[in-house]
């Protein structure tokens, strides 16, 4: 009787690991692919700012706790908030999917060249991000520091002053080694509010991307009312790229 009970208490965790498993493991794996094989790397890149001469005769860096302010000398390089959040956010969702190992973050300063691997890139301006739009495939959309275009047509996409707006871009890393191909996505906009409105959507909408996309390639607009910040980040659907 009390292995039966046994039993019969286990279900119950088994239903919904297997719930869990289907609603958000299998379709958000499809999105990332090969990114959370333990085996194979992923580097994502970051944009790390430079701090000149930041010594203790004339820090440029302070942190303030509460009332108080302290400099910070000796550190020569630090990461945009709206980064590293992303980075944690990043963090977290792979390893809900099981991701654990091989997994590198890189400053752009150190990794320009760096394409031998599955990639995210965080950011839509950085120069990095300007060579993934030129070196990877099945890209849809590309930004500079003025406007967002639409790389078939060329054509510019007309932006609302009230909103920041982001991409989403899942595209093919045909660089690997040995003619392999893998995956790479981008997840920036224009400013803060732009990157962290296509970094909130992406993590928070990762199961409703894979039901939609499965294993295909994509290209997104979204954007964040100013007024309302991340939270009020939106897709544009009639902008949506799709690429077999």
């Amino acid at each position: 009787m009390e292995y039966f009970l046994s039993i019969v208490g286990f279900i119950p965790g088994v239903v919904k690991t297997l719930i869990r498993y289907f609603k958000f493991n299998l379709p958000s794996g499809k999105i990332f692919g090969t990114m959370i094989d333990n085996n194979k790397d992923l580097k994502i890149f970051v944009k790390d700012l430079f701090v000149p001469n930041n010594t203790f005769d004339s820090p440029k860096i302070f942190s303030k706790e509460g009332e108080y302010t302290q400099a910070n000398p000796n550190i020569s390089s630090v990461w945009p908030d709206v980064e590293a959040i992303g980075v944690a956010k990043l963090f977290n969702l792979l390893g809900r999917l099981g991701k654990k190992d091989k997994l590198t973050v890189v400053e752009m300063s150190k990794g320009l060249d760096i394409w031998n691997s599955d990639i995210i890139v965080l950011g839509a301006q950085a120069i990095k991000s300007l060579e993934f739009y030129k070196v990877m495939g099945n890209v849809g959309y590309s930004m500079d520091s003025r406007e967002i275009y639409d790389k078939e047509t060329n054509r510019i996409i007309r932006r609302e002053s009230e909103y920041g707006y982001g991409l989403i871009i899942k595209a093919k890393n045909t660089t690997l080694p040995e003619g392999r191909i893998g995956n790479a996505i981008l997840l920036g906009g224009f400013g803060v509010l732009g990157t962290q409105a296509a970094i909130h959507y992406f993590c928070n909408n990762i199961a409703r991307l894979g039901k939609e996309f499965g294993k295909n390639n994509f290209s997104l607009i979204v954007r964040a009312r100013i007024s309302s910040g991340e939270q009020s980040a939106e897709r544009l659907d009639k902008f949506t790229k799709i690429y077999n």
